[in-house]
């Protein structure tokens, strides 16, 4: 299922958040969206699961508008992960994971024994078979995002929405949720800031500056030096071999910061942020 954003400009509390991004993902292909906070990553991927409604410009998938979809229709289309999992629920981790399962139910409708196959299967992958007899709100927050996770691949839609998915986690589940989710041949767009987890699980990468798309392609095109240095205003050190960069970090002196970035060029189809980008599959 291809997603394509079209000019897609968000306002909220009367300021554009996101201004006039164009971007297309081609089936199974995992994308990156990077910037630093406030860069519109979030509210762009809200567009996509009608969280939130442009003030200009469309969504769609495979050229239907996502606004024009009813409810189930969309959760069959798109499954979301946040940023922050919530911790007032009131179910088991089971109860929780089979919450996925309800767009592919009609109203009131009991989980099948396929329905419960799935469930098994999106908790053992998340590694949280053994917590299905939990109650959620007495997790911690890296196993509330696990929890998530299963419940976003129990809903076996074709295009899986991350925000911030690595919040909560240590560093390695950062690395086993990213392996996983690139291993599902689904379409992935998450928004990320780790670069070095955006290097190596992405196909593509879209870096957001005040709420433009500033430069977009495969991240060791994309991820270079200069920009992390004018985007992220850090300095950086590139280690490993070029095909498979590893990015050290460290903080400018005050007096050397550079200056932020300018606004794309209107004459620059690279950095334009009206213009589309194209992810392609791996």
């Amino acid at each position: 299922m291809t997603v394509e954003f079209d000019a897609v400009t968000v306002t909220l509390g009367g300021r554009d958040v996101v201004r006039d991004a164009s971007l297309t993902v081609e089936p199974g292909t995992v994308v990156g969206l990077v910037g630093p906070n406030g860069s519109g990553k979030s509210s762009l991927l809200r567009t996509l699961y009608r969280a939130v409604k442009p003030r200009r410009g469309t969504v769609h998938l495979d050229g239907r508008d996502v606004l024009s979809l009813s409810g189930r229709q969309a959760a069959r289309s798109v499954a979301v992960m946040l940023q922050d999992p919530p911790t007032d629920f009131d179910l088991t981790v089971a109860e929780t994971v089979a919450l996925g399962r309800a767009p592919h139910h009609a109203s009131f409708g009991r989980d099948t024994a396929e329905d419960l196959r799935i469930v098994d299967e999106a908790m053992l992958r998340a590694e949280i078979a053994d917590l299905g007899d939990r109650m959620v709100a007495t997790l911690s927050g890296g196993q509330r995002q696990r929890v998530m996770l299963a419940r976003a691949l129990a809903q076996e839609s074709p295009i899986l929405v991350l925000d911030e998915p690595s919040n909560h986690l240590d560093i390695a589940h950062q690395h086993e949720l990213m392996s996983t989710v690139r291993g599902l041949g689904r379409t992935v767009i998450a928004a990320l800031h780790d670069l070095n987890l955006a290097a190596q699980y992405c196909d593509h990468v879209v870096v957001l500056a005040e709420g433009r798309i500033i430069a977009s392609g495969p991240p060791v095109e994309v991820l270079t030096p200069g920009l992390i240095r004018t985007t992220f205003a850090v300095d950086v050190r590139v280690l490993g071999e070029p095909s498979d960069p590893v990015y050290a970090f460290r903080p400018f002196a005050a007096h050397s910061a550079p200056e932020p970035p300018a606004a794309p060029s209107r004459t620059d189809p690279s950095t334009e942020g009206t213009t589309r980008s194209c992810a392609t599959s791996s």
